[in-house]
């Protein structure tokens, strides 16, 4: 599956910033046989997400008081924490990714390696507008995206209709080609490292 293999490759990237991470010495072949057992082969995880995750979704997003529009760091940042705190965040750990959209064969965001480079290295800029996007990657490469169609929607790209008037998309690989992720970052912190969380000061 190609997101496993950008996926991989996103994490892989995270070394270039993080010593921490680097100092791990991740063994990627054997991390992303980890991710294809989940994929495959894990069914209590992957019969709990496909039971669960929609209801999640939209609870989260309806006890938010933030438009999620343009928030896509912080709503992601937000879910993350809550869901880590808990004890299925030790079952199902989440993972916060920085990438690219593609929606009907075009690119969202003008997004590469290069200018993530740029912006962690401008650090703390909570009043910049990012030309990037941030959704969540479950163990079995199931996405969450919060904002994405409230994003589509407002750049006249896409109507509610399109997806089901739902305002969360829930995303796997084999869901065809109309929407495509693409991942190039993989960084739980990416968040305080260049933004603030919408509603804190």
């Amino acid at each position: 599956m190609n997101y496993i293999k950008k996926f991989i490759d996103s994490l892989r990237f995270l070394e270039d910033f993080d010593k921490e991470h680097k100092d791990l010495k991740v063994d990627y072949e054997q991390y992303k046989k980890h991710i294809e057992r989940n994929v495959y082969s894990n069914h209590q995880l992957n019969n709990f997400l496909n039971e669960n995750l929609e209801a999640i979704a939209q609870s989260f997003l309806a006890n938010s008081s933030v438009n999620p529009l343009n928030q896509c760091h912080s709503f992601s940042q937000q879910f993350f924490d809550n869901w880590m705190e808990q004890d299925i965040g030790k079952i199902a750990p989440v993972a916060i990714t920085i990438g690219n959209v593609v929606y009907n064969g075009k690119d969202v965001y003008e997004v590469s390696q290069s200018s993530l480079k740029r912006t962690i290295n401008e650090g703390f800029q909570p009043d910049k507008s990012l030309e990037l996007h941030v959704w969540l990657t479950f163990p079995n490469m199931t996405i969450l995206d919060l904002t994405i169609v409230p994003t589509l929607v407002a750049k006249g790209l896409a109507h509610p209709s399109d997806f089901d008037n739902k305002n969360y998309v829930i995303w796997r690989e084999t869901d065809g080609e109309k929407l495509n992720y693409v991942p190039l970052l993989q960084d739980n912190q990416f968040m305080y490292k260049v933004d603030k969380i919408a509603g804190r000061a």
